[in-house]
């Protein structure tokens, strides 16, 4: 069978978000959980929770540069990104902001993260990946530590996956190919958060199937208010909950796995 991974984002957001992801890696229907590190959650509650599936996923931290989970205001993502683009990011405030994030995910988890992504994906922004590999490679020498890219399984997909691609995606996949760090084999999980029909997403990602695809999701169990992707999670909950989404792994002859394990 051919081995993918599943990375629910967002763990610590909020508690439907973390109810949603803890009940999922109890019942085995995720393989990653990528994890906001200086949300109020994680240091109260939601890093001990996820201390007790150690070994059953791998667990990153979702680097962040635009949630102020109500306490902070932060920029805008369209903000970051204009100013990644102008080469107006500070390298040094970068770095010590990844690191800080780095050390809260290390305090509370016990460990350092299997891998490293970005919420909205800030992490393959110009200015900012390449701080990100310097830091893996200058704090975890020797350590497989893997990284998120989202260049599309299917080079034919259209509008957002193409997007992210040409928005640092194919860039940051070349340098951690220089840099000798692993990332996934595709990138799949990309729309527009708006689909009932979230079952038709997920098979045609699954369409696109190579070993070591990565396929991101936002499950929850309820709506929480100042979300505006909210809803939605729910939609995926339920999905990645039923009976229909082990089934379709079956058919496709694939199996769930820890990316570290398979990269």
């Amino acid at each position: 069978m051919t081995p993918i991974a599943v990375c629910s984002d967002d763990y610590a957001q909020n508690p439907g978000i973390d109810a949603g992801i803890l009940d999922l890696l109890a019942f085995g229907r995720l393989s990653a959980v990528s994890c906001f590190s200086t949300a109020p959650a994680w240091k109260s509650n939601a890093a001990a929770a996820l201390r007790e599936h150690k070994g059953q996923a791998d667990i990153g931290l979702h680097f962040n540069l635009t949630e102020g989970f109500g306490r902070e205001k932060m920029p805008g993502l369209h903000a970051v990104i204009l100013r990644s683009l102008l080469k107006g990011m500070n390298a040094d405030r970068l770095q010590r902001e990844l690191e800080r994030q780095l050390d809260a995910f290390e305090a509370g988890y016990g460990q350092p993260p299997d891998f490293i992504d970005g919420h909205q994906h800030v992490h393959q922004l110009p200015g900012v990946r390449q701080i990100v590999l310097q830091v893996i490679k200058r704090r975890y020498p020797g350590r497989p530590i893997w990284v998120r890219n989202t260049v599309p399984a299917n080079p034919a997909w259209r509008g957002k996956p193409q997007i992210l691609k040409y928005l640092g995606g194919q860039e940051l996949a070349a340098g951690l190919k220089i840099s000798g760090i692993k990332s996934n084999h595709g990138f799949a999980g990309v729309y527009g958060f708006d689909r009932e029909d979230y079952a038709a997403c997920f098979k045609e990602w699954l369409a696109a199937v190579q070993p070591g695809m990565l396929i991101m999701c936002h499950p929850a169990t309820e709506v929480y208010p100042d979300d505006v992707i909210a809803r939605q999670r729910v939609v995926e909950y339920n999905f990645f909950r039923s009976q229909e989404y082990p089934d379709m792994l079956a058919a496709a002859q694939l199996k769930l796995a820890r990316l570290s394990s398979i990269v």
